[in-house]
Order: C-alpha cells, then sequence, then structure tokens
C-alpha cells in the first residue's frame, strides 16, 4: 500500500512578509535603545551649571573694576565740565567789570561787582551857558538837565530811557557803598543818565564828580552782579542798588558744589600789576570729587 505524505503547511505570503517585517523591527529597535548617545545626565547637568557660576563669577570679578572706573570717569568728566563753565561765566563777568568795583567776601564765598553796560570818553561839560567847562563834569546848572558831551562811538548808541549810573575815574570801593544822591561829590553819579545822539543827560542839579579822568573816560552800568555758594549750589543774582545783596531770588549757576571747600580771593592791582582774583571751585558726585581753579585778571585803570 503506498505510502500517503501529509501535505506540507503553506505559509501564505502575508503572514511571512509580517513575520519578517516585525523580526527586522524588533532588532533594530533594540539596537537602537541599547546603543544610545543622545541626551545628558542629571549629573552631568549639575557639573554644568557649577562651571558656568564659576565663569560668571570670575568674569564679574575681573571686569567689576574696569566698569566702575569708567563710570566713575565719566562722572568726574560731567562734574568737570559744569565746574568749567560755571568758572568761565565768572570770569567773563569779572573782565567785563567797572575798574575797582570786584568785591569778595571775608568769608570767600561770595564775589560781587559791577559789569559795564556801556563806555566811552567825555568832554568836559558846561553847566552854565557863559562860565568855563568843568572836569570832572559838575550837574550845578540853574534849570534844565545836566548834559555830557560823548566824544567817541558808544554801543548801545541809545540807552531807550534806561536809567544808569555814570562812573567816572573811580579809585575806591564802587560795590557795597551807599547809593549816591544829587547834591553829593562822588566818582559815581546817581542812577539818572540816560543817552542818546551823542550826549549824556540826567535831572540832577547839584552833582558833582569827584576826579576828572585823565583819558577823560566813563563808564556806564544799571545793575550790580553777585555769586554765592550756599546750600551745595553756586548762584547768580543781579540787584538794582551797588549795596544789595539779597540771594532769594537768585538762578542757580551750578550744583553738587562743596561750598565748604570751595574759595574765593581776590588780590587788588597796584602801579606795578593788575587786580587778581582767584575763583577755587570744587564739586561733589558718586564718581569723587573735582576741584578747578581759575584766575582772572582784573582791569583797575579807572
Amino acid at each position: 500500500m503506498p505510502l500517503i505524505r501529509a501535505p506540507r503547511r503553506q505559509h501564505s505570503r502575508r503572514e511571512g512578509t509580517f513575520a519578517g517585517a516585525g523580526s527586522a523591527f524588533s532588532g533594530q529597535g533594540f539596537r537602537q535603545v541599547a546603543g544610545s548617545t543622545d541626551g545628558f545626565t542629571l549629573v552631568e547637568l549639575i557639573m554644568v551649571i557649577a562651571l558656568a557660576g564659576t565663569v560668571a563669577v570670575m568674569v564679574g570679578t575681573v571686569m567689576s573694576r574696569p566698569l566702575q572706573g569708567f563710570a566713575d570717569n565719566s562722572q568726574r568728566a560731567e562734574l568737570t565740565d559744569r565746574a568749567a563753565i560755571a568758572l568761565n561765566r565768572m570770569a567773563r563777568d569779572i573782565r567785563l567789570a567797572v575798574p575797582n568795583s570786584v568785591l569778595v567776601a571775608d568769608t570767600g564765598d561770595e564775589i560781587r561787582l559791577v559789569p559795564i553796560a556801556a563806555a566811552g570818553r567825555y568832554r568836559a561839560n558846561l553847566p552854565m551857558p557863559d562860565g568855563p567847562r568843568q572836569d570832572p563834569p559838575a550837574c550845578t546848572q540853574s534849570s534844565g538837565r545836566c548834559l555830557i558831551d560823548i566824544l567817541s562811538p558808544i554801543e548801545p548808541a541809545d540807552s531807550k530811557k534806561n536809567k544808569h549810573w555814570l562812573i567816572i575815574y573811580n579809585t575806591g570801593a564802587l560795590v557795597g557803598r551807599p547809593e549816591p544822591v544829587d547834591g553829593a561829590v562822588s566818582p559815581v553819579s546817581p542812577k539818572a543818565f540816560t543817552w542818546e545822539n551823542g550826549v549824556l543827560e540826567a535831572d540832577l542839579s547839584a552833582f558833582r564828580f569827584e576826579f576828572a579822568s585823565p583819558q577823560h573816560r566813563f563808564f556806564l552800568a544799571d545793575r550790580a552782579v553777585g555769586y554765592q555758594c550756599r546750600n551745595g549750589a553756586l548762584v547768580r543774582a543781579e540787584f538794582g542798588e551797588l549795596a544789595a545783596s539779597d540771594y532769594s531770588g537768585a538762578a542757580t549757576v551750578v550744583d553738587r558744589v562743596d561750598c565748604g571747600q570751595s574759595q574765593f580771593s581776590y588780590e587788588p592791582g597796584n602801579n606795578t600789576r593788575n587786580g587778581l582774583v582767584t575763583l577755587k571751585l570744587v564739586l561733589a558726585g558718586a564718581g569723587g570729587t573735582v576741584t578747578l581753579l581759575q584766575q582772572v585778571q582784573v582791569d583797575n585803570a579807572p
């Protein structure tokens, strides 16, 4: 009897394909997990944070001083500019002051002066039509206004009716003196003179100037100016009287001033040299202290 072999089991093509794919996926997936090099561990993270912190501290320590020095230099440069501007303004007022009008307080914290509004050369006047010319000029006419001819160009050419002091050959102190009055003999007149068309005019009838100017020179002024260091600031004020010294409405020139260290001084001139004003200004800020000193020559030739 012939032997009958059992039929061989045939796998479907779909099953074979699935089985092969599964084997390949499983093997490949296992190899990726077992040999992966992506990511980092907690220990590595802690080490990186620690090293970064150390580097940051080192950089901050090394760079802090240069950065602080740069900031301090910037602040000192600003203080220097502010002090220089203030000193230049003071120096300009001093150079434009009437001769012998600069006055420095004994405490050294204030300086006052009389700035020139206009100047020129005068002609000896004639108070009486039939009388001699007077030099120094005299305002002693019997009627009318006091008239003094101007021999040189004057700027401004017209006072616009603003009244001024007329100063001729002032050799003594000017700031701080009592206000002159009609009837006095003084190098500075009452505040009464105006000018236009080359003539000085004033409603005075009994005033005489004390001295004649060898060069026939005169000065006109309408205010006094004062600088004072107080409450940590340098202030500037203008006064309508020679003896005034009220700084309540003064404008601030520069602040952050060390008034205890700042100092003003004045050496009057003599026959061999001009007067000399020394201005020392000390400003203090977060970046340190700045000290500026400037000397200004004063022309005392009246």
